[in-house]
């Protein structure tokens, strides 16, 4: 019986982009480096702010730049990553719907825990128990690792929670940590991409979460 949901936040809860753009372009700029479209940071996006970095520079970058360039990323962004970021349509009410509903919900990202604590305390308010992203020592994203974290301070077997994400990584996580997921088909990755990593579930809206959550349950868990 699912008792509890865990929520990946760029792609899945939250639409970020926008603002991630302007913090990778703003960096571009300062080292003279060409700026970069939406769908080139959308297929950066996923495994951590210093890999999205990687990706976007020039391959003959040196690691020593990419560090340079990565910093000046990651204090812009700091400082921005609420100017244009909103819930995706329809969240906000699955989120209350599943709190009245009694579920425990979480969230795993591999952004930095600060700025996953900061946008759910402003823009989700109480509906999460739990926050979990990078921190020292702790191993991101595709590693199963902050979703054991999660099950521990849910005090929750793996085959009482579903994890929901938008991405290969977040399907590769719920895999590593053998539990459900669930792929969402708004966000940065496609729903080919999402089948390829075998999403035990695929949706194109999020009322189709509930609907999924309660056939499960209603059917037992396996």
């Amino acid at each position: 019986m699912i008792k509890g949901i865990i929520f990946d936040m760029d792609g899945t809860i939250l639409n970020t982009i926008d603002d991630v753009v302007v913090s990778v372009n703003y960096a571009m700029r300062n080292f003279n480096l060409p700026e970069k479209t939406i769908q080139e940071v959308k297929d950066g996006i996923g495994r951590g702010a210093i890999n999205l970095i990687e990706d976007v520079v020039p391959k003959e970058t040196t690691q020593e730049d990419i560090l340079k360039i990565y910093e000046v990323y990651q204090t812009y962004y700091d400082k921005h990553n609420n100017d244009l970021t909103a819930p995706y349509d329809g969240i906000l009410e699955l989120l209350s719907t599943l709190k009245e509903q009694g579920y425990k919900l979480a969230v795993v990202s591999n952004k930095y825990r600060y700025l996953v604590e900061a946008l759910n305390h402003d823009i989700f308010k109480d509906y999460f128990d739990i926050s979990m992203g990078e921190m020292e020592g702790i191993p991101i994203k595709p590693a199963p690792d902050m979703i054991y974290i999660a099950l521990k301070e849910m005090n929750l077997s793996k085959d009482e929670v579903i994890f929901i994400g938008d991405s290969d990584v977040d399907m590769m996580t719920a895999n590593h940590a053998q539990i459900k997921s669930i792929g969402v088909t708004w966000g940065y990755r496609s729903k080919e991409v999402l089948k390829k990593h075998q999403a035990s579930y695929i949706v194109d809206q999020p009322i189709d979460i509930l609907n999924i959550i309660n056939e499960v349950n209603a059917h037992g868990n396996d």
